[in-house]
């Protein structure tokens, strides 16, 4: 099944919830000025100032959006604490939210694309998801990894009571390093600026891959992104619904997305090529959760690190540019770099 844009954000009409409250708050302040007899100036600019707001700028956000994010920026703290505290086998980790995980380390056995150990390694975390799916409530796995010229590791976090599959490796101290933590201590200081997060010795930027609509299927999804001269983390976290939660999910999306379609042709508008493919996909997700698939929410972040701000701009282009070639579109994050490092770490605290 191929991805798509994300579908998290719900849309009427083509737009999102709140573009279209604005909307139609503001063309009725405009109308009121139009139509109401000694009306004042204020109004119109007011009923002007608000259709502007819903519209969309070059990282996805509204106007509207955007000035709640700069305002938030600006009245948060700027500092916060990253901390873990080994519980047995476990480690309870503390950031923006909380959260108790499991992190085994892929045994590397060379070039697994050669060997066929790759497709091993998905088939057994694929009948994990599955398993993962019978449980009553909604569980969360995460996927990191970090590459170098040199190497690459591999770590998998799982809540506590749950075996890993055949390959991974129980390892704590792989887990501390992907928090980012020095050796021998159990807390992390960040300091958040608009654009990226400062930690011991390094600055980071995190991005979040928000559409695979052009992704070409010649090649693996982040593949390309992997191979860039920068170097990039990569962190796949995955939230298992539960059977019967997955089954609802599925299909009030396919029934949200068929009466948007119905309501913009009785309007009428034309449905573009590209609603109609998110409707069949949607309508194919709703199938296979049917047959007993499993429902996965994705969430896809892309860390870059470098020594100082200046080597950061250089390694923000070298990923943009593969991001662009693999057919990816990435969100900047700028002025929610503190949350989206939070949201990409192991176990992802505050999900």
């Amino acid at each position: 099944m191929g991805l798509g844009e994300a579908d998290a954000d719900s849309r009427w009409i083509g737009i999102r919830r709140h573009q279209a409250a604005l909307i139609i708050l503001g063309v009725g302040i405009t109308g009121d000025w139009i139509i109401a007899s000694h009306a004042q100036s204020a109004e119109l600019a007011l009923g002007l100032c608000v259709l502007v707001a819903a519209l969309p700028t070059i990282d996805g956000l509204t106007i509207a959006e955007l000035l709640c994010v700069t305002t938030l920026f600006a009245l948060r703290s700027s500092w916060m604490i990253v901390q873990a505290e080994s519980r047995g086998q476990t480690l309870a980790i503390r950031a923006r939210g909380a959260t108790t995980v499991t992190g085994f380390e892929l045994v590397h056995r060379g070039r697994l694309d050669l060997s066929g150990t790759a497709l091993e390694l998905s088939a057994r975390l694929v009948a994990l998801m599955k398993s993962l799916a019978t449980g009553g409530e909604t569980d969360h796995v995460s996927i990191h990894v970090r590459s170098s010229a040199a190497s690459a590791q591999t770590l998998l976090t799982l809540r506590t009571n749950v075996a890993a599959p055949e390959g991974w490796r129980e390892d704590s101290q792989l887990l501390r390093h992907f928090l980012d933590l020095r050796s021998g201590t159990d807390s992390a200081g960040l300091l958040e600026r608009w654009s990226y997060v400062r930690t011991h010795g390094e600055v980071i930027r995190t991005f979040r891959v928000r559409d695979f609509n052009c992704a070409t299927d010649a090649r693996a999804l982040l593949e390309k992104v992997q191979q860039s001269p920068c170097h990039p983390g990569i962190s796949l976290h995955l939230d298992v619904l539960a059977s019967e939660k997955a089954q609802r999910v599925a299909s009030r999306a396919v029934h949200r997305m068929g009466s948007d379609s119905a309501a913009s042709s009785a309007a009428g508008f034309r449905r573009s090529a590209r609603s109609q493919q998110s409707l069949r996909r949607l309508a194919q997700r709703e199938e296979l959760v049917a047959r007993g698939e499993a429902l996965m929410r994705l969430g896809v972040f892309i860390t870059v690190r470098a020594p100082s701000i200046a080597e950061l701009r250089v390694r923000v282009s070298e990923l943009l540019r593969s991001a662009e070639g693999s057919g990816l579109r990435v969100e900047r994050g700028t002025g929610r770099q503190l949350s989206w490092y939070c949201f990409q770490l192991p176990g992802g605290p505050g999900w």
